[in-house]
């Protein structure tokens, strides 16, 4: 093993500075490194919820435009007569309904029941049939 050489005194300081000034650059490119981490960070967390809610926002978007075209449709007499029809069972006068009765009972032949012909009789005389049809 060769000998080592003496190094002197301005030499180790010289040294001790070098590392002091490496340790110092390296904090400094560590400072600056997390400085951009950090909003880096929060800018991917933003975009992602900017994401969400414009998603969101598309949904809202949709179910709006639906409404909107359901209020037009409701503008329509034609769609609250079919409405009416569909979903309250309403008849024009002079119209009959027919109902449908147990259609799983007996597959092969439905029981087709038409109203009694109250249609035609005035509101007092439906109302005094109802009152008959209570009594014993």
């Amino acid at each position: 093993m060769p000998p080592r050489a003496k190094i002197s005194p301005r030499q180790r300081a010289f040294a001790r500075r070098r590392r002091l000034w490496r340790l110092g650059l390296l904090a400094v490119i560590v400072l600056i490194a997390a400085g951009y981490i950090s909003p880096l960070r929060s800018w991917i967390v933003d975009s992602r919820q900017v994401a969400r809610e414009q998603a969101a926002t598309d949904q809202l978007q949709k179910q709006h435009d639906l409404l909107q075209q359901e209020k037009d449709q409701l503008q329509s007499n034609a769609y609250v007569e079919e409405l009416a029809r569909r979903d309250l069972g309403l008849v024009r006068p002079g119209e009959q309904s027919y109902v449908v009765k147990d259609l799983n009972r007996n597959p092969g032949k439905p029981e087709i029941t038409a109203p009694a012909a109250a249609e035609n009789k005035s509101f007092a005389g439906r109302v005094l049939d109802d009152l008959k049809s209570l009594l014993p």
